[in-house]
């Protein structure tokens, strides 16, 4: 007799301001049912996001999350370190995490990978508290989340439109930096502190970034001249970043970062406010992720 693997699905219906209706039928038409004892849970919110989560965590053998970056980090914390599974079916604004790991960001497709479970174990990380998986940082990235996060509507183009709106009239802020024995302080638009390669939607941060090596790759875009706006674009589109004269780039397996005042920080997408001292850890090989 075969013993089924629990494998739970936990949906964010406003994700990426995509409809989700169709998602239980599609997991049902297209997994093994001689393999998966399966289970759908639709979110009400980020504390039902973390409830449903935790109890996951607790039952099943494989917990994938159907949504965007941000609900991917409030899922994936609950099995690092474990011997449980995470999946991921890409219906986000970005998807950053997913276009790394080779998830195709159709549904159908991401969810024909959990059928032959092809699995890699990678680094997970910590900005004070806080989990992230992808990218974390502080500067114009979190500026935008956190209006993105106040935006009436979702979706790449609402993402776009506001960067592009704040683009001009972002003030660079100073941080102190302090890695590898290093202290260096810094007038910067963004510091991004790197697990995994692009913020999403193919724009690369850390193009180089390996997300099972146990080092951060730490981007520092410091002052540049407007005219300077459509390098950057070029270079997070198609290149790397890191050639601009105006760009710092490094490796370290922690970094702490110092700000003048609380404020939000860039956490997998999602602004939070944090203090004004973050320390940033990572953890090698601490979570199974189902990959393409």
């Amino acid at each position: 007799m075969i013993v089924k693997q629990k494998i739970h699905f936990i949906i964010n219906p406003i994700s990426g301001g995509k409809s989700k209706s169709h998602i239980p039928d599609l997991i049902h038409k297209i997994l093994d049912k001689n393999i998966f004892d399966i289970q759908i849970f639709f979110t009400q919110g980020q504390e039902s996001n973390h409830h449903l989560a935790a109890a996951s965590a607790m039952e099943a053998d494989i917990v994938i999350a159907v949504g965007g970056d941000g609900t991917i980090n409030n899922v994936a914390q609950y099995l690092v370190n474990t011997n449980k599974i995470f999946g991921v079916i890409p219906m986000g604004s970005g998807n950053g995490l997913a276009r790394e790991l080779n998830i195709p960001t159709h549904p159908a497709k991401a969810l024909q990978l959990i059928n032959s479970q092809k699995i890699k174990t990678i680094d997970t990380c910590k900005a004070n508290n806080q989990f992230f998986i992808n990218i974390a940082g502080v500067g114009f990235d979190a500026h935008i989340a956190n209006l993105f996060a106040k935006a009436i509507s979702r979706g790449f183009k609402t993402y776009a439109k506001i960067t592009l709106m704040e683009f001009a009239t972002y003030k660079n802020k100073s941080y102190h930096l302090h890695y590898n024995g290093e202290q260096n302080t810094v007038n910067a638009f963004m510091v991004c502190v790197c697990n995994g390669t692009q913020f999403g939607n193919n724009a690369y941060a850390a193009p180089k970034a390996i997300y099972n090596d146990g080092l951060f790759d730490v981007v520092v875009i410091n002052a540049f001249k407007i005219w300077q706006v459509p390098q950057i674009a070029y270079k997070l589109f198609i290149g790397d970043v890191s050639d601009l004269p105006f760009v710092q780039t490094f490796k370290t397996d922690q970094i702490s970062i110092t700000r003048n005042e609380k404020e939000v920080a860039n956490i997998d997408g999602e602004a939070m406010v944090l203090d004004s001292n973050i320390n940033f850890k990572i953890f090698k090989h601490s979570l199974k992720v189902i990959v393409g």
